[in-house]
């Protein structure tokens, strides 16, 4: 214990790693004066020291509400993962069909918005309009059909509890949020761009679904369980077997087993997208080499041994395939599956 005016000497070292390299690592001596000294007093949490801190709160309603306080908290750092489940949740439940017309406009904006983010991570717009066909459009609609099947679903059922409940979305809450938009959207440049009746609504809708979610979240009984998330490969395995196929001339349960061959190190989808890439681009390649063949010329037959020399072994060049590293496992997909050759 030591009394104020009492001097002490404190012994240490500066840390190795400190700036002034003529001090880092030695030690170093300190006399030191007290100036002031202290004895903390914590109370005893009962009903009176309860009633100091809320009026008619008990010892045991204090804890309570400490309680909540330290999960509330806890709580904010899972919020997108429990609003994830409880959207899988409503979807579930909200069994309703989707009309083909929804799905198809709401996949033709999500197509057009995945074109522009090729453009943003720098492909070119020939490249770009190559990609901007029925056909694709068709097989994109098809990969997100049940993104949007789903969120509809979703959208139905909070609208719903809204109603029933009476949740109302602040109008404060809103405005707020606009003029962040607006003000983004100013500096990007694009504010001539805004329709701001529509953005409206969108944000209406978004802020809507979030205080649903957290009446959700208080009225019913959660369990929170951790888990690691597994890419789901299904999709990829599909296409990369389908595309080796119809190249390769043999059957999807030929190409199954060849990729299986070849990719049984930890990076299964990365080698089976690789494969995928390689052999479109050998395809490509070949088929711009080869001439057309003549109905009038006949070729005499080979010896056995020019034979064999006329048969090398193929040989595929490298492709680029890092135009695929920046993309979600939607848009690699739908890539993969639209990059063969035309």
């Amino acid at each position: 214990g030591a009394k104020v005016g009492d001097v002490k000497t404190v012994t240490t070292s500066f840390p190795p790693n400190l700036r002034d390299k003529t001090l880092a690592g030695k030690t170093a001596i300190f006399d030191v004066t007290v100036k002031g000294a202290s004895n903390r007093s914590v109370p005893e949490v009962n009903d009176e020291f309860a009633a100091k801190v809320k009026e008619g709160l008990t010892a045991e309603g204090l804890k309570e509400e400490l309680r909540k306080a330290v999960d509330s908290e806890d709580a904010k750092e899972f919020v997108n993962e429990r609003n994830a489940a409880l959207g899988d949740a409503l979807a579930q439940v909200m069994d309703v069909e989707v009309p083909d017309t929804l799905v198809t406009q709401q996949a033709r904006e999500k197509f057009a918005m995945m074109m522009t983010d090729f453009r943003d991570q720098g492909m070119d717009d020939d490249e770009i309009k190559k990609q901007i066909t029925p056909e694709n459009f068709l097989k994109y609609k098809e990969i997100s059909k049940a993104g949007i099947v789903r969120d509809f679903r979703i959208s139905m059922a909070v609208d719903e509890i809204a109603r029933l409940e009476s949740v109302e979305v602040p109008g404060y809450q809103v405005d707020e949020q606009m003029e962040a938009l607006k003000k983004e959207a100013a500096e990007a440049g694009e504010a001539d761009d805004m329709d701001e009746g529509a953005l409206r609504q969108k944000v209406e809708a978004t802020l809507q679904r979030r205080l649903v979610y957290d009446f959700l979240a208080d009225h019913a009984d959660l369990e929170v369980e951790y888990m690691e998330e597994e890419l789901d490969t299904t999709l990829l395995d599909q296409l990369a077997e389908e595309s080796l196929a119809r190249e390769g001339g043999i059957t999807v349960e030929d190409a199954r087993e060849e990729l299986e061959g070849e990719t049984e190190d930890e990076s299964v989808v990365e080698a089976e997208e690789e494969v995928v890439v390689v052999a479109e681009a050998a395809v490509e390649e070949a088929e711009a080499e080869v001439e057309p063949e003549t109905e009038t010329e006949v070729e005499p037959e080979p010896e056995p041994e020019a034979e064999a020399e006329a048969e090398p072994e193929a040989v595929v060049a490298p492709v680029d395939t890092s135009k695929y590293d920046n993309m979600d496992l939607e848009s690699k997909a739908f890539a993969v599956l639209s990059s063969r050759p035309r």
